[in-house]
């Protein structure tokens, strides 16, 4: 088992067209509701696209329908590797990375969404439904803290290093394809305000799922003539994945979706308009979807998937009291299998038994609170917190967490344009300065425009893009009626 900390990643023509292609199955069958095009969030030109982040949005757009033919989004945060080279406009043949040196704790995040004829459609003005085609994938993996420098190259050396002795870490991911329908209507209406509420059903499968948890490692150092070695006296870990992947179910693509299984979300929201107090202008255009201020709160994402355990899926614990560092380097050599690492890893503890029937894996459930005021002639101004609510998770279930913490935006928006900048506080406390762009149909947008130019920021960014059809026209313009002859009816 060999630690270097300097990697090259060298793809050729024929390797990149593999990975290529393994890209595309994995958005076919992992990506996620485009709930996270952040520049849009708020907009009440956003009919679709903000159907996932608060269902009660989709009443208060003047658009009769809008349609989101495709809407794809990805985001990725990691401390814990720096590349030497590429950006987000230019990825070289070749890639160089480094392990980021320091005493921290480590973590990495990554989501992607796929949104794919995602419509919208008003009764009137009161009640809007919305439908849509979803597919999703969240990854999410943190330890306790390591030190890492350039020198290690060795179990023992690594474990030499290190300013702790108690070690833990967590990973889950979870796919998963997703149809989902909404619905939405005006509780409240008066001159002074609106309250809107709205609910989304989910109808999700659940394609792809993987956690692993290291509970507790303790580390004991022995010093002998000869150098340090080292025990390890305190061990439990489990590992699981869902049995899609097994060797004879995933060469089939049916069989790797039959072993699928089936489950339901919800997501809940309001929103409330505190409205103009303007006089009426007849020959203006209708004002009955302005506002002065606009409060949301929602609660997505409830739920979560199932998945039936692998065959390699295991839950371990207690290493030998005789194993050391130098039979763990010997034993773990030369693995390139889970079956393999699971053969090696029996020969070293005292206690491992395989994970047999189903696990879950809840979805990143949290509340979104935002806030939408008008600055000025197409000026807004934009905020949102973003609240976990790992309490809809029981004790067993695995969890996968969303990336965004605080968001500010400012935009400038007509009918046809519109330009974002939004400012996002990650819930990995990074700072994220992004940037979007609509011209009719499209939305294009960047996470964190540094991601662009620099590869040091690069692991820190993503971007998205969206296209959506909209009828041609916003609600009729109010026509003055105070000089038309009244009507008789006799």
């Amino acid at each position: 088992m060999g630690f270097s900390f300097y990697r090259a990643l060298s793809l050729r023509s024929y390797d990149m067209k593999r990975y290529l292609l393994l890209c595309i199955g994995l958005i076919c069958y992992q990506a996620l509701p485009a709930q996270h095009l952040y520049g849009i969030w708020g907009s009440p030109y956003g009919g679709s696209l903000n159907m996932l982040t608060n269902p009660a949005s989709i009443v208060n757009t003047p658009f009769l329908w809008d349609l989101t033919l495709l809407a794809y989004q990805q985001a990725q945060s990691t401390n814990a590797i720096t590349l030497n080279d590429g950006t987000l406009l230019h990825w070289p043949d070749t890639i160089h990375y480094r392990f980021t040196e320091g005493h921290f704790s480590r973590y990495a995040l990554a989501q992607a969404d796929l949104n794919v004829l995602n419509a919208r459609i008003a009764l009137d003005r009161k009640r809007a439904i919305g439908f849509g085609l979803s597919a999703h994938v969240y990854g999410w993996a943190h330890t306790s803290p390591l030190n890492v420098v350039d020198t290690v190259s060795t179990l023992n050396s690594f474990l030499n290093i290190q300013q702790d002795r108690n070690y833990n870490g967590r990973f889950s991911s979870s796919g998963w394809i997703d149809l989902h329908a909404t619905y939405a209507q005006t509780w409240i209406d008066n001159t002074v305000e609106r309250l809107n509420g709205g609910f989304t059903l989910h109808i999700m499968r659940g394609i792809s799922g993987a956690y692993a948890r290291i509970e507790e490692l303790q580390v004991r150092q022995r010093t002998l003539p000869q150098g340090n070695t080292y025990l390890f006296p305190q061990f439990q870990a489990s590992y699981g994945y869902s049995s899609n992947y097994d060797q004879q179910v995933a060469s089939n693509t049916y069989d790797f979706l039959n072993h699928s299984q089936g489950s339901i979300a919800v997501d809940v929201g309001v929103e409330y308009l505190l409205k103009k107090q303007e006089p009426i202008k007849y020959d203006a255009p209708d004002p009955y979807y302005d506002y002065w201020w606009k409060i949301g709160i929602s609660i997505v994402d409830i739920g979560g998937n199932r998945f039936r355990y692998g065959a390699q899926s295991r839950t371990v614990g207690q290493i030998l009291n005789n194993i050391t560092d130098s039979v763990l380097q010997q034993k773990f050599n030369g693995v390139n299998s889970l079956s393999q690492f699971n053969d090696s890893l029996q020969t070293v503890v005292s206690n491992m038994r395989p994970l047999n029937g189903w696990f879950s894996i809840s979805n990143p459930t949290r509340m979104i609170v935002d806030v939408d005021h008008p600055m000025g002639k197409h000026v807004f101004l934009h905020a949102s917190l973003t609240i976990p609510l790992p309490i809809f998770s029981n004790s067993t279930t695995r969890g996968i967490r969303s990336n965004e913490l605080l968001l500010f935006t400012p935009r400038w928006e007509t009918r046809h344009w519109g330009v974002y900048m939004p400012l996002q506080y990650t819930i990995t406390q990074k700072l994220w300065i992004g940037l979007a762009l609509r011209a009719g149909p499209l939305l294009v947008g960047v996470h964190h425009l540094p991601g662009l130019f620099s590869s040091q920021q690069a692991t820190q960014s993503g971007g998205y893009i969206a296209i959506t059809i909209r009828p041609s026209q916003l609600t009729p313009r109010k026509q003055d009626k105070r000089l038309n002859c009244p009507r008789f009816k006799f």
